[in-house]
């Protein structure tokens, strides 16, 4: 079976590297096309570069539907659909994986929700990463139960192993500048509001725990975000800020520093970060949404009310003397649930269930 992947986010994008490599294993090869944001017909000529495949793979949508000031582009949108309909129209299966209910940090945009309503109709498979995200795409898209029938819930894939884990927490935080005793809080990915990272800022500054650090790493979308935070937090020493792109090789450091990892979501459907710190082995602080709890339990993670305003700075405070060592043990243990191979057997079987064409003349 021949599979091509759109968009290709492979070099900087873990989960794509892992599924790739598994399915290989399973006899699936699969392809991967850059974004062809400046190609005239993005997929169509990812067809004619990569040779005509047996299933398109849509993970990301944005390079395709994108226009200026954040928006959708209706022309896009629509030329992206048509080419995609052409492509079934030629017998290739049709299956998306949908990370996110919409693109993050954005007023909301009835084009965009349109589009997702057409490209939820059109492929044969829809694949989401539990059942909570399955309820709210069905909900969303106003499909109603009738949509149910082609998703396919699959877990995301852990990460153990996809990115260098060779240095000790000791190591870790004398390179960080970190106190060895201290009690280290980490948030690791893109800096953005969607991720609630000014959030825990506050939240961490109305702790009073001399001994408690909080450091923040990752890439701003939001300069202006960015330098509110980095303003905000001047002078503080117990906050650590490190904006800016964390090669693969420095993950670790933020990582294996921490006793615990928050990923404070004010906006999640799946649950990539959270995976990522169980894959290090480490304590996770998140609210109780989207799929966070068919990941996370409460023997590994502090999960806490999203809706409450003081649900985060409690989960803090639970962290302070929380035996996150044991938690952390608990996450890695729990992974076994998320093997890729089980992810990518599940994935040939979407794809073989999109490939299965109801008869005409039935």
């Amino acid at each position: 079976m021949k599979v091509l992947f759109l968009p290709d986010y492979s070099a900087a994008n873990a989960y794509q590297r892992a599924l790739g490599k598994s399915l290989a294993e399973l006899d699936v090869t699969v392809t991967a096309d850059p974004t062809g944001s400046r190609r005239v017909l993005p997929v169509l000529e990812a067809i004619r570069r990569h040779g005509r495949p047996d299933v398109i793979h849509f993970h990301w949508t944005e390079p395709y539907i994108a226009g200026g000031s954040s928006r959708v582009s209706q022309i896009k949108a629509r030329r992206t659909l048509l080419e995609l309909r052409l492509a079934k129209r030629a017998g290739i299966g049709l299956v998306w994986t949908a990370h996110d209910l919409f693109r993050h940090d954005r007023r909301e945009d009835p084009n965009e929700l349109a589009f997702m309503r057409s490209l939820f109709e059109l492929c044969d498979a829809v694949i989401v990463h539990c059942t909570a995200a399955a309820d709210a795409l069905l909900q969303t898209l106003g499909t109603g139960e009738s949509g149910r029938a082609k998703i396919a819930i699959i877990p995301h894939g852990h990460y153990q192993g996809a990115y260098p884990d060779t240095v000790t927490r000791e190591e870790a935080r004398e390179r960080l500048g970190l106190p060895a005793a201290a009690r280290v809080i980490s948030f690791v990915g893109w800096v953005r509001s969607y991720k609630g990272v000014w959030e825990l800022y506050e939240a961490f500054t109305r702790l009073d725990e001399p001994d408690a650090r909080l450091v923040i790493a990752g890439e701003a979308v939001d300069g202006a975000y960015a330098a509110r935070l980095t303003a905000a937090a001047k002078g503080d020493e117990r906050i650590h800020l490190s904006i800016g792109f964390v090669p693969d090789e420095d993950l670790q450091l933020y990582l294996r520093a921490a006793d615990v990892v928050a990923a404070p979501f004010l906006e999640i459907f799946t649950s990539g970060s959270v995976l990522l710190a169980m894959s290090f082995g480490r304590a996770v602080i998140a609210p109780r949404r989207g799929c966070v709890t068919d990941v996370l339990d409460e023997e590994g993670g502090i999960l806490y009310d999203a809706d409450d305003p003081q649900g985060l700075e409690g989960a803090l405070r639970v962290a302070m003397a929380a035996d996150t060592e044991a938690m952390g043990r608990h996450n890695a243990a729990d992974l076994s649930r998320f093997e890729w191979s089980r992810v990518a057997e599940a994935t040939r079987q979407a794809y073989e269930a999109a490939l299965r064409k109801p008869d005409p003349a039935d």
